[in-house]
């Protein structure tokens, strides 16, 4: 269970610092900018979800890997829009890169939130829920907010909701025996949702 709660963690490592480094290249940012923005998105979330759980020093402050991994995934993003792609930096293959980053990171951080969660209280099926999607959502709400852009949690179509429903999916199916199962049921649940959300611009009802 570790090594599978490890391949999640680094799969929504790497999504998320390439979505927050695709942000910095939408912004027009330096390699330092996209670096800071990619570190917030990659491990914001774990940090908070840390700390909510009295680890310290986080798990990602603790392992150099996870600081390595991010800057290498950041600078991928930097050598590739420097060059081939750079007449594209706005255009739609850079959004869809984005987008698709950016439901991986949350569909693998809501599991591993979850499956924290569960390890520490299985008995708090609220707790559970609401670490998953803490962890899921925290890093992109930084990311929003060093990049002066209101919180995709905030404004955009669906993206809480699905880290809160794969939340509950988790804790029903690790309640029911299905200990591995519950990990990539999660998973698959949160990031059906999140691109249905994208593909058909699903939202939440607005004023």
């Amino acid at each position: 269970m570790d090594i599978l709660w490890y391949i999640f963690d680094m799969v929504g490592t790497i999504a998320f610092a390439i979505s927050g480094a695709l942000v910095g290249v939408a912004r027009k940012m330096d390699i330092f900018g996209m670096i800071v923005l990619a570190l917030a998105t990659a491990i914001g979330g774990g940090i908070v979800r840390d700390i909510l759980l009295g680890h310290f020093p986080p798990n990602s402050l603790r392992h150099i890997v996870y600081v390595t991994v991010v800057i290498a995934a950041t600078i991928v993003v930097f050598i590739i829009y420097r060059t081939r792609y750079r007449r594209h930096v706005m255009g739609p293959r850079t959004r869809f890169s984005y987008l698709l980053a950016d439901a991986l990171g949350l569909a693998s951080f809501a599991v591993t939130g979850a499956a924290a969660g569960y390890a520490m209280y299985p008995e708090l099926p609220i707790f559970i829920v609401l670490l998953g999607t803490i962890t899921a959502v925290g890093g992109g709400i930084i990311r929003d907010m060093l990049a002066q852009r209101i919180p995709s949690v905030l404004k955009e179509d669906v993206y809480a909701l699905p880290s809160i429903i794969g939340g509950i999916g988790y804790y029903l199916l690790i309640t029911n025996g299905f200990m591995i199962g519950a990990n990539y049921g999660a998973f698959i649940i949160v990031l059906i949702i999140r691109l249905l959300a994208i593909k058909y611009n699903w939202s939440l009802p607005k004023v």
